[in-house]
């Protein structure tokens, strides 16, 4: 079963750098075009090619991220223009031309990945700090080399704390902070991928609705705190016997719904009595039985999220109204086989 692992929360803030690189593309390529105008009337045709052609990468890049696309040039090919930029303004006009490598380290630590980052900072660095040394002396050499490496170190600090920060508010609005799994406002998102696969190629999904029986006596009887360890061993056991590619869900007090892509509703049945034998035979509370319902729906040909949980829903009604620690599938017209002692009560 795959919850909010390592994996999952690198994937999810990837929009965050778009959004960083969009600002400060388009920022530079707006400041860039000036410089490239004057350095053509000064007579520094090199130059101005050279700003010329760093505002255009930026330029193009800027315009795919504000269209929601990928960037389509590589911002670590502004290594060459900035080193050839760069190598005649220090020619031209001294020291002034090495500054433009601090604004660089700023593009790729916030618009590439972070290996990228590493070694095209790293790069700028020796090229630059190679150039300045030829054209300037030693002296400001070791000043730029000191000054732009802390920039380096300073600008990944900030990334990671921005990145760090963004994961914690990530976990806060998909993770239930009980048992460590997604919440439902999660959930809505990754049934939605799942129906849009679904309309592409066809792809199977289910779902199973599992709900806790009688979790009220639980809370009642044991206490809350042993109800929310009840809980978490649900959770622990639905895990045990996922895929990793399965994503649970939290969606109410005592329910849990588990996606489970490129299924079929036969198989996931299979799968949903097999959690419900798990349950049953579990030690969760002690000397007594502890049980579950569980309602199979498979998605069918376009058919909207809200109708597919009601199908899901109405399997797991069938369920505890059949006597409860049964699974009831959306194709079947009666629910599998009691295995539990008659209990006379009709609690929900």
């Amino acid at each position: 079963m795959e919850g909010p692992s390592p994996v999952e929360t690198e994937r999810i803030p990837s929009t965050l750098p778009r959004r960083i690189l969009y600002g400060l593309a388009s920022a530079a390529a707006v400041c860039l075009l000036p410089f490239s105008v004057n350095a053509f009337v000064q007579g520094n045709p090199g130059l101005g090619w050279g700003i010329l052609a760093a505002f255009l990468v930026l330029g193009i890049d800027a315009l795919a991220l504000y269209l929601k696309k990928s960037p389509p040039i590589p911002l670590i090919l502004l290594l060459v223009p900035i080193a050839v930029g760069t190598a005649v303004s220090l020619k031209v006009q001294g020291f002034f031309g090495a500054l433009w490598a601090y604004p660089t380290v700023l593009l790729f630590t916030f618009g590439l990945s972070r290996r990228m980052a590493y070694i095209g900072s790293i790069l700028l660095l020796l090229i630059i700090s190679a150039l300045v040394y030829h054209y300037i002396g030693l002296a400001y050499t070791i000043r730029f080399f000191v000054t732009l490496t802390l920039t380096i170190i300073l600008a990944n600090i900030v990334l990671s704390i921005i990145v760090d920060l963004h994961r914690r508010l990530l976990d806060q609005a998909t993770v239930d902070p009980l048992t460590g799994i997604f919440n439902r406002r999660h959930m809505e998102r990754c049934l939605s991928d799942a129906i849009e696969r679904k309309r592409r190629n066809s792809g199977p999904a289910s779902l199973l609705l599992i709900d806790v029986d009688r979790f009220k006596r639980i809370n009642d009887q044991f206490g809350h705190a042993k109800g929310d360890a009840v809980l978490k061993g649900i959770v622990s056991l639905v895990a045990n016997r996922s895929r990793k590619l399965d994503l649970l869900f939290r969606i109410g007090g005592e329910e849990f719904m588990l996606l489970l892509p490129d299924t079929q509703e036969a198989a996931a049945a299979v799968v949903a009595e097999q959690l419900r034998a798990s349950v049953a035979e579990s030690p969760l509370l002690d000397d007594r039985q502890l049980t579950v319902s569980i309602g199979v729906g498979e998605l069918q040909p376009g058919e909207s999220l809200d109708s597919w949980m009601k199908h899901a829903d109405d399997a797991l009604y069938a369920a505890k109204k059949a006597g409860r620690n049964r699974v009831v599938c959306r194709g079947l017209p009666r629910p599998s086989e009691d295995l539990t002692l008659p209990d006379a009560e009709s609690e929900a």
